[in-house]
């Protein structure tokens, strides 16, 4: 052929010709095919990559999702431990504070038992501590209430105390049943407990002036004499604390006071006892006045709460 070179070759099967150009053809259809079978194989594999890829973008997005989900759940974590802690400091902050008024609700009603002089029984709650000294303080006021205790002016002094002495005016020795409690004329006098007024005008054989008698309970009276001016008359009620009278100078005085006594059952007693007498030293005036039957008092005023009852 034109332009072709012929080659000729030669094997124990024979002999074959080949021109160069069919060779170079050859040659091509074989680079052409092994391109095509590369371009499929590479398109397989890209696709295989794309797949490996989606996967893993998709593992990728999961994982951010994951993440995400649990750093959500992280700050609602942290949120619930800043919520909790915070509980836990107003809990304990609640906690310091109950306990803070439960020693001081214990101090006080420790201060009330000792006002009372009661002691409670060992182990025993503070509420029924405050129910035993509620009982215990009740009978005590009761006693207050009804039986003549602390002064019935301002104190600002004693002219004049029981006992024997010389009369300041008489100039003879004499037993004096009351005390002499210094005061300014038209000074307030008060009752010193519940009672019925016995007395209330002038009294010249004793020698008290203006004369005020109130009758208590259990058998106890009050005397107020050289009084100015008396408020309430026979058979009035009055109550402790409850003006009843004006200082003065009435009868054998001299000079404005207040005489102040106290009988029990007709018997004088020393008032200086009974004006002593309160609440926080209850026990005092069982102590010093031995001529009152305090037990069948105690006894009269615990029957009688059991009846009211």
């Amino acid at each position: 052929m034109k332009n072709s070179i012929l080659i000729t070759i030669t094997t124990l099967k024979g002999s074959k010709q080949y021109t160069i150009t069919q060779i170079i053809k050859k040659f091509l259809i074989t680079i052409l095919f092994f391109f095509i079978v590369l371009m499929i194989g590479l398109f397989f594999f890209i696709k295989y990559l794309n797949s490996v890829i989606d996967t893993k973008n998709n593992d990728l997005q999961k994982s951010k999702t994951e993440i995400q989900h649990l750093t959500k759940q992280k700050e609602n974590l942290n949120f619930k431990i800043l919520t909790l802690e915070k509980n836990i400091s107003l809990l304990e902050d609640t906690i310091s504070k109950k306990e803070k008024f439960l020693s001081e609700v214990n101090d006080k009603v420790a201060d009330i038992e000792r006002i009372i002089q009661f002691t409670p029984p060992k182990d025993i709650e503070i509420k029924q501590r405050l129910d035993l000294a509620k009982l215990n303080l009740i009978d005590k006021k009761i006693m207050l209430r009804n039986i003549p205790n602390g002064y019935p002016v301002p104190y600002i002094g004693i002219s004049s105390k029981f006992g024997w002495r010389k009369h300041p005016i008489l100039h003879k020795k004499e037993f004096h049943t009351g005390l002499d409690l210094r005061a300014k004329m038209n000074t307030p006098v008060k009752a010193t407990a519940d009672g019925i007024v016995e007395y209330a005008r002038f009294h010249k054989r004793s020698g008290y002036g203006n004369l005020l008698i109130i009758d208590h309970n259990f058998g106890f009276k009050t005397l107020f004499g050289h009084l100015h001016k008396i408020i309430v008359k026979n058979g009035d009620f009055v109550k402790k604390g409850q003006i009843v009278a004006y200082t003065g100078n009435t009868g054998l005085s001299n000079g404005p006071h207040l005489h102040y006594e106290i009988r029990y059952i007709g018997v004088v007693l020393n008032p200086l006892y009974f004006v002593k007498w309160n609440l926080k030293n209850y026990n005092y005036i069982f102590k010093k006045e031995k001529k009152v039957k305090w037990e069948e008092i105690i006894k009269a005023i615990y029957y009688n709460k059991i009846l009211c009852k």
